[in-house]
Parts: C-alpha cells; structure tokens; sequence
C-alpha cells in the first residue's frame, strides 16, 4: 500500500510540474506590441531615475489604477525608493526578458519582466511591471525574488 501511495505522490507533482507553464504562456499578437513594451519599459526606467535622484514628484503621461496610484504617494514613494536605494543602490533596467500572461478568466493582467542589475546587489536579476490587458494601465512595479529565466526569443 505504501509504494503505492508514494507513486500516486510522484505521479501528481510531475503532473503539477508539466502544467504549470500553460497558466502563464507567453504574450503573443496586440499584447506583446512594440508600443506596449516601450511603455512598460519607459515607466520602469523613469521610476528608478527619479528614486536615484530622489525626485518624488507625481509621475506624469502613465494611466494608473488607483492602488498604484496611492503606491506612488510622495510619501509611499519616498519609502519604496529609500528601501531600493538601501537595499540595492542604483537599479538600471535593461532588455525585455519575458512577457506572460495569466491564463485565467479572472486575471486581466500581463507581465513584463526586464533584465536588471543593480550596483549594491547581484540579487536583482528583474523588473516586473503588470499592465491591464484592456487598457494599457499600470497596476504595480516590483522586483521579483526569483530568478529571471532565459529568453528563448
């Protein structure tokens, strides 16, 4: 019984493992434009621009929801940029690395992920910024934890 229930174990987290890609395929068409891509990468670049040099002002030609809005507060985005610039130092973003999106009917977002490097740290290997798939508006920046995967582009 013991084997048995090992091998059902093994079966199901291949399983799980050989899916888990087709939840996040790659962008294709419309929503891997030029356009969209110059966009994204634009507002990366100038967000850490200004946190290097420490301009906190309302950022301006970017439609934003309102959480992300709220996020880039003078006052929130003074504590983001002092973290980033503490934790990292100067953060450049580089090329496009990734564009994926969610393969789910309740998820309207799609991810760009750059290629990045910092001064302080080699932990940051990327940018990530979601953008709606409707409207071209921003929902958020970050800098994933993992590693960014090569492209096969």
């Amino acid at each position: 019984m013991r084997p048995l229930y090992i091998l059902a174990m093994v079966f199901s987290m291949l399983m799980t493992v050989s899916c888990t890609s087709k939840y996040r395929p790659d962008l294709k068409g419309k929503a891997r434009s030029a356009e969209r891509i110059k966009l994204v990468k634009d507002f990366a670049t100038t967000y850490f621009a200004k946190c290097e040099k420490q301009d906190y002002s309302e950022f301006q030609g970017y439609r934003m929801d309102v959480n992300m809005q709220n996020r880039l507060s003078p006052e929130n985005f003074k504590k983001s940029c002092e973290y980033y610039n503490n934790r990292y130092g100067t953060i450049t973003v580089g090329e496009l690395s990734e564009a994926k999106s969610n393969y789910s009917p309740k998820d309207f977002l799609d991810y760009f992920i750059f290629k990045a490097k910092a001064s302080k740290s080699d932990s940051v290997q990327a940018v990530r910024v979601n953008i709606y798939r409707d409207n071209n508006m921003l929902e958020r920046i970050s800098i994933p934890k993992y590693r960014a995967s090569k492209s096969k582009r």
